[in-house]
């Protein structure tokens, strides 16, 4: 298997085909130049081809965002500051990541000059406006992660970021998508929480991948990236991040060939194992979340380090009306005859799943709120909180069993 491409079993790679490659060929073959619905016909040409881009990125798990069942204006305008119109109107007949397709394909499928596409491809993947690697003519769009995250893969802020942001807020937060970017519409998490070791009491059962640095050390790559958090940059850069003076920006852990690309566009840091899980280490030591794909096998595609206000995931247990965002972990904390009934431990949870009775002379958790993050944990003075056992959930075994219930429970409930 080579890093970061995800090769399918048939029964399941098939059943996504079907829903995904060919009824996006089909499309774009029947779409090059005029309106296949009455509401692209009332667009101009230039906006005509951001519509059908917005339409075959539209063929990922998530959908894209909509109001009243259209396609959101924010959202359109949001890729016109990621794809000029001539490039939007050659990537718009690629499929979505982890589909790809040669620059030839493309080619024949826009009627376009071969030595043109190439062209073009190669200078969009040279801003990550694409997923793949050029030098080996594998060509997709990219996730809907990626495309939100466009403009906050750096700290500076460059023409158009702010306005990229404000676009954002209007089509992901006012607009609603973050329930579709969190959770299915029936209620399927995206992202899981997964606990570091040492928040966990030692005599307790620990699976593969329910542990951070096995998360780590599991890895079907050595190819590791650590790309600076979108969500933190984002809020830094309109200048509401409200944990400015509480944790850093910091990173993502990207592996794989998506991350090798970040290194190579000289927007991520490679690191080892051992240098991803001291990060991680860190990066909890301060009270972020680690959170990844709601899915065990050893190909993640990001490992998220998150906070409660920034987050685009956390926020949606946090401050949103999702409270089904993000799978909690099979652990809770519970405190030993030790606990002083300091605080501590309520003042790092995120989701107020902690509080002090008195009647009990401990911490108590509330196992509704908490996700078993195990950040409570870390900073108790006494040591008297661990994590401990306390089965509710199960993981999907890998992405394409992911992304197909994604899919599956977002189209059946309509667009």
């Amino acid at each position: 298997m080579r890093s970061g491409i995800i090769i399918w079993g048939t029964s399941i790679r098939e059943t996504w085909e079907k829903n995904h490659i060919e009824t996006n060929t089909a499309s774009n073959r029947k779409r090059r130049r005029w309106p296949r619905h009455a509401s692209e016909a009332a667009l101009n040409m230039q906006d005509l081809v951001y519509h059908q881009l917005a339409k075959s990125i539209e063929r990922n798990p998530f959908g894209v965002p909509k109001t009243h069942g259209e396609i959101s204006k924010a959202f359109i305008k949001f890729l016109k500051l990621i794809y000029t119109p001539e490039e939007a109107d050659v990537v718009r007949h690629l499929n979505v990541y982890p589909f790809f397709k040669t620059a030839r394909q493309v080619a024949d499928e826009s009627d376009r000059d071969i030595q043109q596409v190439s062209a073009i491809l190669e200078g969009v993947h040279a801003k990550y406006g694409l997923m793949g690697l050029s030098n080996q003519d594998r060509h997709a769009l990219p996730t809907i992660f990626y495309i939100f995250n466009y403009h906050n893969r750096y700290p500076e802020t460059r023409p158009g970021d702010l306005e990229a942001a404000r676009l954002y807020q209007e089509f992901f937060i006012k607009e609603c998508f973050y329930r579709n970017f969190e959770t299915s519409r029936k209620g399927t998490p995206v992202l899981r929480t997964i606990p570091v070791g040492r928040s966990i009491e030692a005599n307790q059962k620990v699976l593969t991948s329910e542990e951070a640095h096995d998360r780590i050390d599991g890895l079907e790559t050595d190819y590791i990236a650590l790309v600076p958090c979108p969500c933190r940059t984002r809020t830094e850069k309109l200048g509401i991040r409200e944990c400015k003076d509480k944790f850093p920006i910091g990173a993502c852990i990207i592996p794989g060939d998506n991350g090798r690309k970040f290194v190579d566009l000289g927007m991520g840091k490679r690191a080892t194992k051992e240098q991803a899980k001291k990060y991680m280490d860190e990066m909890q030591d301060f009270g972020l979340v680690i959170n990844s794909d709601n899915y065990l096998s050893h190909d993640p595609i990001v490992i998220c380090l998150c906070c409660g206000c920034c987050c685009s995931q956390m926020r949606g247990r946090t401050k949103w009306d999702n409270p089904k965002a993000i799978l909690a972990s099979n652990f809770i904390p519970r405190a030993s005859d030790d606990c002083k009934m300091c605080g501590t431990c309520v003042n790092r949870c995120f989701m107020g799943a902690l509080s002090l009775d008195d009647e009990a002379g401990r911490s108590m958790v509330d196992p509704d709120k908490c996700i078993g993050c195990g950040i409570c944990t870390l900073t108790c003075p006494q040591g008297a909180l661990k994590l401990h056992r306390f089965e509710r959930t199960k993981p999907f075994g890998n992405a394409m069993e992911l992304g197909i219930a994604l899919y599956t429970e977002n189209s059946e409930d309509g667009s």
